[in-house]
């Protein structure tokens, strides 16, 4: 996403983990950072390079799992839902935290349950779609970032 360009500072502690968790079990963690706006594929040629989608899905195959972390705004999210959607078709090892989980819902709720306008509330600003399975808590303001959206009705 985008807090992965020029960095890894934004998801420090998280790669940590991962790396304490590799080492528990023996492991080498090599992390792969892949940009989740270059896993939608672009619309129109001058939207983007088709190259950028190949490689990214790619570098995704080549994985033994798939990290999709927390984040804000609705920038990337196809791109997330994609990646969700890839670990349970290739049936990789995922792990979804906050907005992870929100897209592996998403993905389950369009691929597997037929809901094919399966969205956030958060992200759906129009109302287009009839299926919302993720929802904001009402008790919580909505301007609120974070710590605001709930699984289902």
């Amino acid at each position: 996403g985008k807090y992965n360009k020029g960095g890894e500072d934004a998801y420090v502690s998280v790669v940590k983990s991962l790396e304490h968790s590799a080492v528990e079990v023996g492991r080498k963690l090599e992390v792969v950072w892949i940009n989740s706006t270059d896993l939608q594929p672009a619309e129109t040629p001058e939207e983007g390079d088709e190259s950028l989608y190949e490689n990214a899905i790619k570098s995704m195959k080549e994985c033994h799992g798939i990290f999709v972390p927390g984040g804000f705004g609705d920038r990337g999210i196809e791109g997330k839902v994609k990646a969700a959607q890839l670990a349970r078709e290739w049936k990789k090892p995922y792990f979804g935290v906050c907005l992870g989980m929100q897209v592996a819902i998403i993905d389950y709720a369009r691929n597997v349950l037929g809901l094919s306008d399966a969205t956030s509330e958060e992200f759906d600003t129009s109302k287009e779609s009839e299926n919302h399975v993720i929802k904001y808590m009402p008790e919580i303001p909505k301007e609120q970032m974070g710590a605001n959206m709930r699984l289902g009705a």
